[in-house]
């Protein structure tokens, strides 16, 4: 298989093959329903610790007063998958720079100055 092939060509989707309004609905719920959650955990996660812990005391003593969502998150971010996640994404998933100087060939480390007539500006 080449790379951009896909096995089963009848889910690549093409101008002739695309999801149908139902479905792209449905996709699009999803992502919205996800953004909710991440807006819930970032506010949750800008509360101060001891907040946080008098929920989590508050709903084991009235959990009549708490959906379960809220339930879920707030034991989500008081356990250590929490801060795995969160260093997983702020520091070593991080973004990597893109070269887009080399051309493709393999750079070693170090630090790059090209020379004046390396960026089509003549020198003289």
């Amino acid at each position: 298989m080449k790379n951009g092939e896909f096995p089963n060509k009848e889910t690549q989707f093409t101008p002739e093959n695309q999801p149908s309004p139902e479905a792209k609905s449905k996709g699009w719920e999803r992502r919205r329903e996800a953004q909710k959650i991440m807006d819930e955990i970032m506010q949750l996660a800008d509360m101060p610790y001891a907040d946080i812990k008098a929920l989590l005391e508050d709903i084991k003593i009235h959990p009549e007063n708490h959906t379960l969502r809220e339930v879920k998150l707030a034991q989500y971010l008081m356990d250590k998958k929490y801060t795995v996640d969160y260093l997983d994404r702020h520091i070593s998933k991080a973004p990597q720079e893109i070269d887009v100087t080399s051309g493709g060939d393999k750079l070693s480390a170090g630090i790059f100055i090209r020379p004046p007539e390396d960026n089509g500006v003549p020198t003289t």
